[in-house]
């Protein structure tokens, strides 16, 4: 499989394009309901050209992941960048992370598909918990970013920083489950419990 950088404008965008119908098959349908059959039928395309350009369910699944994850990350880095010292840089990730979560529902529940049902050829999960590790380690990096300023109290980071990560990855369900719930106000009560947690 070539890298997206070999790949052309129009390839890029009809990858896109299976992303997308991937994503919204995935929403409605559940994984059992996603093939590339469904998705190529949702595209209107034949078979053929989705395998073309993933060769595998298990490779436009990846991307559909990879694809959510890169959309939320330049606005969660530059929440981060945009904020003062360490504290308000830790808070401005988490206020980022539960917007981007109620504002992208559709999108995670389908990769909470994913990360539930897709499996590698010896049958194991292909998400574990250890690809969680780059986020978790990131707010690791945070949390003592502000205890080393002295602007955060004394606690072990690595777990606050799972609690946290673990808090944010249940956002989806609690807004799926209650469409009610208005972004600002759940990032302004997550925000203050972290901050009385971390202080």
């Amino acid at each position: 499989m070539r890298s997206d950088e070999e790949l052309s404008f129009i390839e890029r965008a009809r990858r896109r394009q299976f992303v997308e119908c991937a994503l919204d098959s995935l929403h409605e349908k559940g994984f059992a309901g996603t093939s590339l059959a469904a998705v190529a039928e949702r595209a209107g395309v034949a078979k053929s050209v989705v395998v073309y350009h993933f060769g595998s369910k298990q490779a436009l699944l990846e991307a559909v992941v990879d694809s959510v994850y890169a959309g939320a990350a330049p606005a969660v880095l530059a929440a981060v960048e945009g904020a003062g010292g360490p504290r308000e840089r830790l808070l401005a990730y988490v206020r980022a992370c539960v917007l981007f979560a109620a504002d992208n529902g559709r999108a995670l529940a389908a990769v909470g598909e994913v990360f539930r049902n897709l499996r590698t050829a010896d049958g194991g999960l292909r998400y574990t918990a250890a690809d969680s590790d780059a986020l978790i380690s990131y707010v690791e990096g945070l949390l003592e970013d502000g205890q080393d300023a002295g602007e955060l109290g004394d606690f072990h980071a690595r777990t606050v920083a799972v609690m946290i990560r673990a808090s944010i990855d249940a956002l989806p369900g609690l807004f799926s489950a209650d469409p009610d719930l208005q972004g600002a106000d759940v990032a302004d009560r997550m925000g203050d419990a972290v901050a009385r947690m971390t202080s």
